[in-house]
């Protein structure tokens, strides 16, 4: 008798509990966000200003505390996206002004833009990649950055104007974005 009671209650209860545990209606896919910008800086060292160099075309924003992307998406986002890629520059000082980004979706790995090529994704994120040649690996929230600086020597009316040119290289993985908090833009 105890047993059947024990077996009576299960049967009640087994199928309340699958309907309290049935996901099937959410969709929770997330996109792993990996991001390679460069902030260029120039600082005068003699003669006159150099004529400055303007861009200006951001085409995304990621919004760290949030963890939302807006921007310019001209790529599907479906189940065969394996990332996001954001790239960009920035200029100031004498290197020049204004900002310019684009997003790319990738559906293969390996991939590769320009001196940085993504190897592999682990399951919690981690990247392994190839930078100017070396190999590197950036868990989640993680930062890779690399500063160069060069002397840059431009004829301004017949005159020298030098200015020392720095450039802080920055991969960032910033994690996984669920699909609803990435946002087009609309114009």
């Amino acid at each position: 008798m105890k047993n059947s009671k024990l077996l009576l209650l299960l049967l009640f209860l087994l199928p309340l509990g699958a309907c309290i545990f049935d996901n099937d209606d959410i969709d929770e896919k997330t996109y792993l966000f990996i991001e390679r910008y460069t902030d260029v800086d120039g600082v005068l060292v003699s003669g006159p200003e150099p004529p400055s160099l303007q861009i200006d075309f951001p085409t995304y924003r990621y919004d760290e505390d949030l963890k939302t992307l807006n921007g310019i998406i001209d790529f599907e986002i479906n189940d065969e996206l394996k990332f996001i890629y954001g790239g960009g520059t920035c200029l100031t000082g004498t290197a020049g002004g204004g900002c310019a980004s684009g997003l790319t979706g990738v559906y293969a790995v390996p991939f590769e833009h320009e001196s940085f090529e993504l190897l592999k994704i682990e399951e919690d994120g981690t990247i392994r990649f190839i930078y100017d040649d070396d190999v590197f690996s950036l868990g989640v929230n993680e930062k890779h950055v690399v500063v160069t600086s060069y002397m840059d020597t431009t004829d301004v009316d017949g005159t020298n104007s030098i200015s020392e040119i720095t450039s802080t290289h920055t991969i960032s993985n910033f994690g996984f974005i669920n699909k609803e908090d990435i946002i087009l833009w609309e114009w």
